[in-house]
């Protein structure tokens, strides 16, 4: 069970230090609870202790993100393994992932953070302002906040020097934290205060230039005053912009960029962007004096538009001289000034108007509209599918020239309210996701875990967006030794089974990998495809998300033997609507393996349903597993797959049948004609 805190306002539903059930990701999966230290300097090699349980037979540490290199796994126990991690100097600040593969299966994810400073411990009594702990300028401070705990740091610093500060504490996903951190002069008046900020989330940053020399205090709380929360608060002299102009370019490019919303001079930069688009790439406004988080910058495969002066008006509008594809980026300056801009399109070009301002973190909160050449409106978004920017797609009536209104939900504006506007061509596109196997459960049986000369199974969720035809599952870069089955996502299918085959001999191994689809016709346009695994690390009153993270990428590994498989026997006739059939599961068991073995369907064809699980009780080989057909049940062929866990060392080893194809047909109706005869 979720552990469940009580703060003011409702409920903390918390992922993180000790869940036992998110600890499982396959075959007598290790636990990994935590990492600590849980982040380190960037060009510095640390020992770092990775705790949990089943840990013993750890053989390797998976890396999400380039920057850190693993290079020996010094020591390993049932509860904690030690490695030491070279942080390279050009690495990525700010968060990053990892999984401990063991030999018997893969951890859940965890966090891991990167910063530009050497660490030290926070040290009690610091609780006021004359207590204040003593820390060097370009400091990083680990430390703990218990329930009314305050926290002070003082620093010493001279005229006209920068003074800033960040804190990671709600992004570690350990507990609801909700810093607040304050800054005061010598003589203890507020300089500044920060609380939550477009760029960090519900974590704080701020910036000032020191007014005068001398010993300057900064103050960190929680918000409510409420549980105990680790932290990592970094302070020192380090520019610390809020966001970037222009927010967004071509891939491969050069291109000029200004922070903007620090203190002091304004940084400006010319950098080249990464050579493949990415949804936001870390940029910092200088080499050297980085702050610990980077900004962000869209990187698209089209060009910007040439500069203009956008609009306030409808009317106004300026016109932007480009073709589809291509990106405009602006600001919305002030309160109640929207953008106009217009440009030409063709009749039946199906194109999407996108905004891109939080997730490179701009306080814009945008909506897009589009609008015809008489002022109707053809489309408009607020938030899209739950995130704060936006996005709508609009079928392009006749050629013409059109116009974009971007605004503020709120009518708000200012010099830090930068936007993207992207304007593309509708490309299909699919996106794959392991569904969760219970709530709040987001890795038990979400990784490819196959024993040698055994087999393991994942549903995968397919959402298609502009193309309904066939898709073949691609699994490229599996580890030496696994096999997946051939497997056709058949038109108007949203889930599909896959199972997963490995050799007797294959070596214990694992990897990181992107599955992906293309059509099965060939000849037909390539769909875009991509894979996201999600974490929610706390959740807070009305399931509402307070810390998420993605990656996308799914672990793969072969591990060692278990001691069972299991069949399945598909029935020899078909299921009819509103009919019954039974599936026969065997189990072959190694000598002196007697355990319980849990049976269940991985996934059910629509319209078919059965019993949660069975059990084939210990010692025994069979059960049978009852399937239902409801009288509206699609009368196709489906794959079935059962899956099964038993206990082997203290934890649940997890495996699979084969798949085997289910029949279901309409229920054929036989009746008997009676004439009348005129018998009395």
């Amino acid at each position: 069970m979720l552990p469940v805190v009580s703060r003011p306002g409702g409920l903390v539903r918390i992922l993180g230090l000790a869940v036992g059930f998110a600890a499982s990701a396959g075959a007598v999966a290790p636990v990994l609870n935590l990492a600590e230290p849980s982040g380190a300097k960037r060009g510095t090699t640390v020992e770092v202790r990775l705790r949990g349980d089943r840990l013993a037979d750890a053989e390797e540490i998976l890396l999400y993100r380039p920057g850190i290199r693993v290079e020996e796994i010094t020591s390993k126990t049932g509860r904690e393994v030690k490695v030491r991690l070279r942080i390279e100097p050009d690495c990525t600040l700010g968060e990053h992932f990892l999984r401990v593969r063991t030999a018997t299966g893969v951890s859940a994810l965890r966090m891991f953070f990167v910063g530009p400073f050497d660490a030290i411990d926070e040290r009690e009594p610091n609780d006021k302002a004359a207590t204040a702990q003593r820390v060097a300028l370009n400091t990083t401070v680990q430390g703990t906040l218990t329930a009314e705990d305050e926290d002070w740091f003082a620093v010493e610093a001279a005229a006209g020097q920068l003074i800033s500060a960040e804190i990671e504490g709600a992004r570690l996903g350990r507990t609801m934290l909700d810093p607040v951190l304050v800054l005061r002069d010598p003589a203890g008046r507020v300089l500044a205060k920060s609380d939550d900020t477009p760029l960090l989330g519900h974590d704080a940053h701020l910036s000032v230039v020191a007014p005068a020399s001398g010993r300057f205090t900064l103050q960190l709380r929680d918000a409510v005053y409420s549980g105990v929360h680790a932290y990592r608060l970094h302070v020192g002299d380090f520019p610390r912009p809020a966001v970037l102009f222009p927010p967004g370019g071509q891939a491969g490019s050069r291109q000029a960029v200004r922070f903007l919303g620090g203190a002091g001079e304004e940084a400006r930069r010319e950098i080249t962007l990464p050579q493949e688009p990415v949804d936001r790439s870390a940029v910092t406004p200088t080499a050297d004096q980085t702050p610990p988080a980077p900004n962000w910058l869209r990187v698209s495969p089209f060009p910007n538009a040439p500069s203009v002066e956008a609009g306030r008006t409808r009317e106004t509008a300026a016109k932007i001289d480009a073709t589809v594809p291509f990106a405009f980026n602006g600001i919305i300056a002030g309160a109640d000034q929207p953008a106009f801009v217009r440009f030409a399109a063709r009749k039946d070009q199906h194109l999407e108007f996108q905004v891109i301002a939080r997730r490179v973190g701009s306080p814009l909160d945008p909506v897009v509209t589009v609008f015809s050449p008489k002022g109707n409106t053809l489309g408009s978004n607020d938030d899209a599918a739950g995130h704060p920017d936006s996005s709508v797609r609009v079928r392009i009536p006749e050629d013409a020239e059109y116009t974009v209104r971007v605004a503020d939900q709120l009518g708000r504006g200012g010099p830090l309210h930068v936007y993207r506007l992207e304007i593309t061509e509708v490309v299909p596109s699919v996106v794959l996701k392991v569904p969760d196997t219970a709530r709040y459960d987001y890795e038990t049986r979400k990784s490819i875990v196959v024993p040698r000369g055994n087999r393991f199974a994942l549903l995968l969720n397919v959402t298609r967006d502009g193309y309904n035809g066939d898709l073949r599952l691609r699994f490229d870069g599996l580890p030496a030794g696994i096999t997946a089955e051939d497997c056709v996502v058949g038109s108007g299918v949203s889930a599909v089974p896959v199972v997963f085959s490995a050799a007797p001999d294959a070596s214990v191994a694992g990897s990181l990998l992107q599955p992906h689809v293309e059509p099965v016709k060939e000849g037909e346009p390539a769909v875009r495809s991509s894979f996201r695994h999600t974490v929610d690390w706390v959740r807070i009153q009305n399931d509402t998300v307070y810390v998420r993270s993605e990656v996308d990428r799914i672990a793969a590994a072969v591990v060692e033997a278990v001691p069972y498989q299991v069949s399945v026997k598909a029935p020899g006739v078909p299921l009819v609507q509103s009919g019954e059939t039974e599936l026969a599961v065997t189990a072959t068991r190694e000598a002196g393996f007697e355990e319980p073995i849990t049976v269940k369907l991985l996934w059910s064809p629509p319209g078919v349903s059965a019993l949660p699980e069975v059990v084939i009780p210990k010692g025994k080989t069979e059960v049978s597993y009852r399937l239902s057909s409801s009288a509206r049940a699609e009368t196709r062929r489906s794959p079935v797959v059962v899956v099964a866990s038993a206990t082997v060392n203290g934890g649940a080893a997890w495996v699979s049948s084969p798949a085997v194809p289910l029949e279901r047909l309409l229920r054929v109706l036989r009746t008997t004609r009676v004439e009348a005869t005129g018998a009395r």
